[in-house]
């Protein structure tokens, strides 16, 4: 079943990982959850645990498959195997699923294998954790890597469901090792790291889908959890620890949406200084908007946008057709929830939180008489809540005392909307542009000193702008 596998040489990249995902109180998940989150972008998820793909891996018994393949068993593999377990983490399959999809391209056997604890040395697992990915090939094809730890031993399975690769595709699936081995370590880092944008980089010609799963838990329930999905209509990523959940999607159908190199540049740089002022805004966690801005990136970045056209200029031109008034991204939506804190012993109601979501859509509607008018509308909703210490020079130290009680509590609601329309007279020009903006604002202030509430104070901020331009007029 593996005979002939050489995996000496990629066993200086599989050493051990020592980091482990950080360990916190995270709800279980229940069905509920994932109600609320079909109800709700910002919804908090538990998606690992809810993912029929990782519950089959976690059926797999690792004892019984190792004592099925007592004649099988390969002393490189194993290893491997050996040197990844016990970290506690997802991050340790890194260089194990990274060697055995780069052996598909010069091997196309299936591969199964699996230790028990007995054998690794381990008599119970602190935690256990299961990877799926799933790479679908234009052919029809489906290569299932599965690896998983628990109590009783490590398993990894690597199987080709249809058709044998040819060499192109069983060379295009290779060049995802590196993609799997990042994304894979990057978890297992302290803050954990979001590095997806190598799983994107497929090549379509000869692959049409990925689908990667990862799941860590212990006793407690599901501790970290990444959902990802790319094929030719979509990208989606659902990740949740115990400090905070990111659900992204985009869509990638429309590929009119998409502007050049340039274009998308300027609209993720545009973005990124959006994220940035909603996390300082809402006092929120900088690693995890950096995690958010990273998926951002890797979503909505094209690898076939014209990388010959480029600027250092910031501003969106007209061009003949219009279509650089639009954003120049595809259609997303997102959400970024931190896991909401109870900080003061002494009102267990007010707690730190931080929920920021995003999203832009576009319509194009037709009138019979040729004249065609598209909106792509961006839409942003921050909210949260946090505690300051009335003297900036003394750190922050609530108690139940009533000597630590001199604080202000804010709490923060933003909602901002923009609206750009697009005017085409029956002849395909383009004869209007549009721009609507729409703020409101509001931010509550409750200041406290020895604990009793001297100050409550409500600041409101609205505004709208319009703006139009008739260009066929100014012509």
């Amino acid at each position: 079943m593996i005979n002939g596998l050489n995996f000496t040489s990629l066993l200086t990249s599989s050493a051990r990982v020592n980091s482990s995902v950080q360990v916190g109180a995270t709800a279980r998940a229940t069905s509920n959850n994932a109600a609320s989150a079909s109800q709700s972008a910002s919804a908090k998820v538990m998606f690992g645990s809810q993912t029929q793909q990782i519950a089959a891996v976690y059926s797999l018994s690792p004892k019984k498959i190792d004592a099925s393949l007592s004649l099988q068993q390969n002393a490189q593999l194993q290893g491997l195997m050996t040197l990844a377990s016990g970290s506690g983490s997802v991050s340790a399959f890194a260089g194990l699923g990274s060697a055995l999809l780069s052996h598909l391209k010069d091997n196309r056997e299936d591969v199964t294998q699996a230790l028990s604890g007995a054998a690794l040395g381990v008599t119970k697992a602190s935690s256990e954790s299961a990877v799926t990915l799933d790479i679908v090939t234009q052919s029809g094809s489906t290569v299932h890597l599965v690896m998983t730890e628990q109590d009783d031993g490590m398993a990894v399975e690597l199987k080709t469901e249809g058709e044998a690769l040819n060499d192109d595709e069983a060379a295009a699936v290779a060049n995802l090792s590196g993609a799997l081995e990042k994304t894979l370590r990057g978890l297992g880092q302290q803050p954990p790291q979001l590095d997806i944008a190598g799983l994107t980089r497929f090549d379509s010609r000869m692959l049409k889908s990925v689908d990667l799963k990862t799941d860590m838990r212990n006793d407690q329930g599901t501790l970290q959890s990444l959902n990802f999905h790319a094929d030719d209509k979509t990208r989606t990523v659902a990740y949740e620890d115990a400090d905070f959940s990111l659900k992204m999607s985009s869509d990638t159908a429309n590929s009119t949406l998409t502007g050049n190199y340039a274009q998308q540049q300027s609209a993720l740089s545009a973005y990124d200084d959006k994220f940035d002022k909603a996390r300082i805004a809402g006092h929120g966690d900088r690693d995890q908007m950096a995690a958010l801005k990273s998926v951002f990136r890797a979503l909505n970045s094209n690898a076939d946008a014209d990388k010959k056209v480029n600027t250092t200029s910031k501003e969106i031109r007209i061009g003949d057709n219009g279509a650089s008034q639009l954003s120049g991204l595809n259609d997303f939506s997102l959400s970024l929830t931190q896991t909401e804190k109870a900080i003061n012993p002494a009102r267990s109601d007010e707690k730190d939180r931080f929920a920021y979501t995003a999203s832009q859509s576009t319509e194009e509607s037709q009138r019979s008489s040729g004249e065609k008018v598209v909106v792509q509308t961006a839409r942003s909703h921050l909210s949260a809540a946090w505690h300051a210490a009335l003297d900036p020079s003394i750190p922050l130290a609530l108690n139940t005392m009533k000597s630590s009680q001199n604080y202000t509590y804010h709490l923060l609601e933003n909602d901002e909307a923009s609206t750009t329309t697009l005017d085409y007279n029956g002849r395909g020009q383009l004869a209007n542009v549009g721009y609507h903006e729409q703020v409101n604002n509001r931010e509550t202030v409750k200041k406290y000193v020895l604990g009793k509430l001297i100050e409550n104070t409500l600041t409101p901020e609205q505004y709208s702008r319009n703006k139009r331009l008739s260009l066929l007029s100014s012509l």
